[in-house]
Formats: structure tokens, sequence, C-alpha cells
């Protein structure tokens, strides 16, 4: 679950907008739980949408969420990169200083290990850091351009009118 903002202080000019990382989690959910969780979280967060990743036959999640709670809505994308060119954006956001991570800091213990191990080794190899990959495109939703790492087009709701 991620946020974004724009800084009340614009110091040295800088009025890109900074992402809050607000909630990980990561467990074993059957899809129609992992629905039902997703839906509990956006109306806890009061957030726009949920972002599903639709790759490797999820194509029905979107479905499902809206039979399950039709109030909740979706955006879907789909993966057409590896973990590590996806994520390469997000690393630099990091690295600007632009993420925060916003909650108790055992909320974001498994997040920050897969963080601080991954090393983009084969897809194969590795085992899937699927909670860094949640944060990558929620972050990446909100952050990023359509251009970089796969992001959906831009939401014409005018979530991002005062981006710059």
């Amino acid at each position: 679950m991620a946020g974004r903002s724009f800084p009340l202080e614009q110091m040295y000019g800088d009025r890109r907008p900074r992402g809050y990382v607000l909630h990980a989690e990561q467990d074993r959910y059957t899809p129609t739980a992992a629905m039902r969780r997703a839906a509990a979280l956006y109306h806890e967060h009061q957030t726009d949408c949920v972002v599903i990743v639709a790759n490797n036959g999820g194509d029905y999640l979107p479905a499902l969420l809206a039979e399950l709670d039709p109030t909740v809505p979706s955006r879907v994308v789909h993966a057409t990169r590896g973990k590590r060119a996806r994520a390469a954006p997000v690393a630099m956001l990091y690295e600007q200083s632009r993420v925060s991570h916003a909650g108790p800091p055992r909320m974001f213990a498994m997040l920050e290990e897969q963080m601080t191990t991954y090393v983009g080794a084969s897809e194969a190899e590795d085992k899937s850091p699927d909670l860094l990959d949640s944060c990558v495109w929620a972050l990446t939703d909100l952050l990023l351009d359509a251009s970089v790492g796969g992001a959906p087009s831009r939401p014409s709701d005018g979530r991002l009118s005062g981006r710059r």
C-alpha cells in the first residue's frame, strides 16, 4: 500500500512528489481471500484504487474483486520486463530520498529484507521477492511515467494533475 504527496517545503526548488509506503504484508491467500484483503485495505487506507498484477493467469482477479466489492476500483498491470529492470527506477527514487516507509518498523521488516538481499539473479534461480515487486508496482503507478517500468497509462481522474 503506497501513497503520494507533494512536499510542503520545497527544498532547492524540488517540487517532485514523494512516495510513502504505508502497508506491507505477505501471506498465502486464495485468490478470493487475497481480493477480500485488498478490498479491506482499500477501505482502511482510503486509497484511489487497487493495482493488480495479472501475469501468470491472474486476468480474472479484477472481475473477482468487482464481484466481492463493486465499490473498489482496480487497475490491471502486466509485467513486460524482469523484476530487476522494473525495480531500478524505484531504487533511484529511494536513493533520492523521495520514498519513505510510514508506519511501525515491524510492518516493513520483510519488505526491507527483500530490498536489501535481492540481487536480481535469474528469475528461475532466485526466490521471488513478491513484497518488493508489489512495492515497485505501487510506487511506479504513483510516481513514474508510463514509459518507465511498464506502468499502466496515466489515469484520467486528475490524480496527477499537479505533477511536474
